[in-house]
């Protein structure tokens, strides 16, 4: 052990000191305590409404879409796009790894006896789509088994959608399909199951069909569908491959190596709302940390002082016995960095604590019609945890270095006569 080390290990926080001493050291360890904890909470619960409303949004809509195809002459676009193979080389070149599917899209009416609700219906080719995240919604009945025949004319809808029409798993109400501007095209359909995703405004309006049977009632052939879905590629790398997907698509069709141009969505349109919620939460998060140092800088300066006050004639002693200012200025940062260090410790017990038992009891709802989510969601990632610590031990140093500046800087002949 150094010099430094051993002097500022016999400057006393303890009981031996004054209560001025003893309360400065409390009034610090708290401070450095509840900041710490707040931090990990909020970093935590921000972490946890970004994975899990980015899992829901993922759920609904693709990274990258491929639309049907547009005519730039007379700016406008047809209603659906044939799955092709030179489209599916491209695809494969330019997003590789991403898993595609076809997918076909339709307003409908749902109608029972009493009332009647629209919905938008979604289908996915089976062998492509997995459900995942469909299969993960679901509070009631089975996901139906959309490679069967027998599932032809099953759907799955919302608990909102069942509640507003008094439906039910095993009903089997009326789907009305416009076809163009007079042809209507119906289906006595069986309800498999019901679904809650807490989107509500998604919940309310979305429901699930088998590709067969929206095909069918479009018009359109087995290949044939409303969008070419790319997923597998995540949220951050979604904007740049649709960009990279776009540039060589209106590259092929100026060549004519593909007869039609196909446009190209990404999911920081579609879902650029929640997205952008979330970046919101970002802020929140830079506001309350910045706080929370506020509030362990004063209790950490404050301490500080306290403790140069408490020990004034020790700093004249050493000075008179040829210690420098920079030595005088180590011993009191190291002394204080006891304080945080207890502080941090502290503070980890009591915020973790909190997360572990907010993350397996739920203890703090939600509404979900405001935050999409049932209750406060928690996600530790413990690299994020370990920074957040060496950060706040950072940050006191460098908050407790000019203060120390000023205990060493105060002139040895008066402090041995200080009173």
């Amino acid at each position: 052990m150094n010099m430094t080390a051993w002097i500022a290990s016999r400057l006393s926080i303890g009981a031996g000191s004054s209560r001025s001493a003893r309360t400065g050291a409390v009034i610090a360890v708290t401070g450095i305590a509840i900041a710490l904890a707040v931090m990990e909470f909020t970093l935590a619960v921000v972490g946890g409404f970004r994975d899990e409303i980015r899992h829901k949004v993922l759920g609904f809509d693709p990274e990258v879409s491929v639309m049907p195809p547009y005519n730039p002459e007379d700016a406008t676009s047809e209603e659906y796009l044939t799955a092709d193979s030179a489209i599916a080389a491209i695809i494969r070149q330019e997003v590789p790894g991403a898993a595609t599917a076809l997918a076909v899209s339709r307003p409908a009416v749902l109608k029972t006896d009493g009332d009647f609700s629209v919905l938008y219906f979604s289908a996915y080719d089976p062998t492509a789509h997995d459900y995942t995240f469909e299969r993960s919604c679901v509070t009631q009945g089975e996901w139906p088994d959309f490679t069967n025949d027998s599932t032809r004319n099953h759907i799955v809808i919302s608990e909102a959608t069942a509640r507003a029409l008094n439906l039910a798993v095993g009903d089997r109400p009326m789907l009305y399909f416009v076809d163009g501007r007079t042809a209507i095209r119906s289906r006595r359909v069986t309800v498999s199951a019901l679904f809650a995703s807490r989107m509500e405004e998604r919940d309310r309006s979305t429901a699930y069909a088998s590709l067969p049977m929206l095909q069918a009632v479009s018009g359109i052939e087995s290949n044939q569908g409303t969008r070419l879905e790319l997923r597998g590629i995540g949220i951050d790398s979604a904007a740049a491959a649709a960009d990279r997907l776009q540039s060589r698509l209106v590259a092929e069709w100026q060549q004519g190596a593909i007869a039609d141009l196909h446009p190209v969505d990404n999911i920081q349109r579609s879902g650029g709302m929640y997205l952008n919620w979330l970046d919101l939460l970002d802020t929140n998060v830079i506001v309350i940390f910045i706080l929370m140092l506020l509030v362990a800088a004063s209790t950490l300066v404050a301490a500080l002082f306290i403790l140069v006050l408490e020990h004034i004639s020790t700093i004249g002693i050493l000075r008179t016995l040829g210690a420098t200012r920079r030595m005088v200025r180590n011993i009191f940062i190291t002394t204080a960095m006891r304080l945080v260090l207890r502080g941090i410790v502290i503070g980890n017990a009591v915020g973790i604590g909190l997360l572990m038992l907010q993350k397996q009891l739920h203890l703090i709802p939600l509404d979900p019609e405001m935050y999409y989510l049932d209750h406060v969601p928690v996600s530790m990632h413990w690299m994020h945890m370990l920074a957040l610590n060496l950060g706040v031990a950072a940050a006191a140093w460098l908050i407790l270095v000019i203060p120390s500046r000023i205990a060493a800087g105060v002139d040895p002949a008066l402090t041995v006569r200080y009173e």
